[in-house]
């Protein structure tokens, strides 16, 4: 069987704003409110996650994540309002290309 994949980058002036590690990675700090939780779930070096936020957070016109580094009471991190449209906005994407990549993976296969 032929089959059809596709994987969503969204890109702002050629720099990788969303694909589908750093969405997962969104996910994973909503969940946990950890980066270390989220990068150890994610099997992923800490340094690996920092430079994904770092990244995003950039190149967005908004923070995505909100972080907090560790101190008497730990550090945290949460996903902003903004992260939480976006990752919304992006899984949407996500379901609609999925609904006709599936169409397409029927008719090559016809």
């Amino acid at each position: 069987m032929i089959e059809v994949e596709c994987h969503i980058s969204i890109k702002k002036d050629g720099a990788s704003f969303l694909n589908p590690l750093k969405t997962q990675l969104l996910e994973e700090i909503r969940k946990c409110g950890s980066l270390s939780s989220a990068a150890k779930n994610m099997e992923i070096s800490y340094q690996h996650v920092w430079t994904m936020i770092d990244e995003m957070n950039r190149i967005a016109p908004s923070p995505l994540v909100i972080k907090q580094r560790g101190g008497a009471n730990g550090g945290g991190t949460a996903i902003s309002g903004y992260g939480e449209r976006v990752l919304r906005e992006y899984l949407i994407i996500q379901a609609e290309i999925k609904k006709v990549v599936a169409q397409i993976n029927v008719e090559i296969n016809l």
